[in-house]
């Protein structure tokens, strides 16, 4: 069993040597990754991964994803901010901003995870089905922002290949 070292720093502040700071917690260079997972597992996505779209709570169609933080604050009372936009060609074909998000720090105390968001396309842009045709073979960017509520945030850029209908 490794144990840490426990010394009382000026300010009243604890440091804990020789023990490595956890990814639940925030840190100078916090990172997301985006993919997809059920019960625990998690598969980022690839470059131009074909992904299908599904229903988005805030209206319109999207691309669900589970998001994975480390070094941003993540506890079972830790609520976060999600900006989720979607670009095609550097162009923005949907934002929303989804806020209390709750950000639980994983099982495995390697970082935290938000699930079930879905970065959506514009709902008045793609309300038919032949609008989400459109969209069958196209490579889109999701880009996704998460801020916990210590203000910390980071950011991804995802690119992925939507697949309609199939």
């Amino acid at each position: 069993m490794h144990r840490c070292l426990l010394a009382l720093v000026p300010a009243s502040a604890l440091l804990l040597a020789g023990c490595p700071p956890t990814a639940c917690t925030p840190s100078d260079d916090p990172s997301i990754q985006l993919g997809s997972g059920v019960g625990g597992a998690f598969a980022a996505y690839e470059t131009g991964e074909q992904v299908g779209l599904d229903i988005a709570p805030q209206g319109g169609f999207g691309v669900t994803t589970l998001i994975l933080t480390d070094g941003l604050n993540a506890t079972e009372d830790e609520l976060a901010v999600a900006q989720l936009d979607v670009l095609i060609d550097g162009v923005l074909e949907g934002e929303f901003t989804a806020e209390n998000n709750r950000l639980l720090c994983r099982s495995d105390g390697e970082g935290g995870q938000i699930s079930g968001v879905v970065v959506g396309f514009d709902s008045q842009k793609y309300s038919s089905n032949d609008d989400l045709l459109t969209l069958n073979g196209q490579e889109v960017d999701l880009d996704v922002t998460v801020t916990d509520s210590l203000g910390n945030s980071a950011q991804v850029l995802q690119r992925v290949t939507v697949v309609v209908g199939n």
